[in-house]
């Protein structure tokens, strides 16, 4: 099965082209390859392709000006607002949406496992959810998304007691939700499982992927 998604009030400034958008586009791609979904649409094109599909004007424009930024400070944010990628006149950039499709494309190939940690974490309150996967080379890898503002969330991961190896750890970040901007780091070694199990801490609006190497 194939989906294609696309809507209006995701076309905010603010809503939509911050990392708020990343957290959210890895999320949402992971559920639905987590429920046997074959791939995700998420809607782009030009910034006057999709203006003239809607009538020839962004509704996100409209929200800043009567907000009071100048035609200036508009023309600086990103067109159109929910895009993985956004145009600049002639520039191309990638967005925070696109960020968060390539972190859930860390598992592309693998063989996504079944898990009950997600809803333990939603049943102590926790603004976060996870994926465990099992890619192409065997190893067993873990994705964990913490959507909270301000609040960091410590776990242990039990990978079995006969699992041994060492961690790597990927991490898609940025300075704040609001931000107009994502990264993701390299990966770097965190030391190696002890009986099969791994602590580690995952910071405010941080999504880290553990790989057992």
């Amino acid at each position: 099965m194939f989906i294609e998604f696309g809507l209006i009030v995701l076309w905010l400034p603010g809503v939509s082209d911050v990392f708020a958008a990343a957290l959210w586009s890895a999320d949402y791609s992971l559920l639905l390859a987590s429920n046997d979904y074959s791939g995700v649409n998420l809607h782009g094109g030009t910034g006057k392709s999709v203006s003239n599909s809607v009538g020839g004007s962004l509704p996100g424009d409209a929200l800043l000006e009567a907000s009071g930024e100048t035609p200036e400070q508009i023309a600086a944010h990103p067109h159109p607002f929910y895009t993985p990628i956004a145009t600049f006149g002639s520039h191309y950039r990638l967005e925070p949406v696109a960020y968060g499709l390539k972190f859930a494309g860390l598992f592309s190939g693998g063989t996504l496992l079944k898990t009950e940690f997600s809803t333990k974490l939603e049943a102590a309150g926790v603004n976060a959810t996870a994926y465990a996967a099992e890619l192409p080379g065997g190893q067993t890898s873990v994705i964990i998304l913490n959507k909270a503002a301000v609040t960091e969330l410590e776990v242990e991961l039990d990978f079995g007691r006969g699992m041994g190896g060492v961690v790597e750890i990927e991490t898609l970040q940025a300075p704040a939700l609001e931000s107009r901007e994502a990264h993701i780091t390299t990966s770097t070694k965190i030391g190696s499982l002890k009986q099969g199990k791994c602590s580690i801490i995952i910071s405010r609006a941080t999504g880290l992927r553990l790989t057992v190497i």
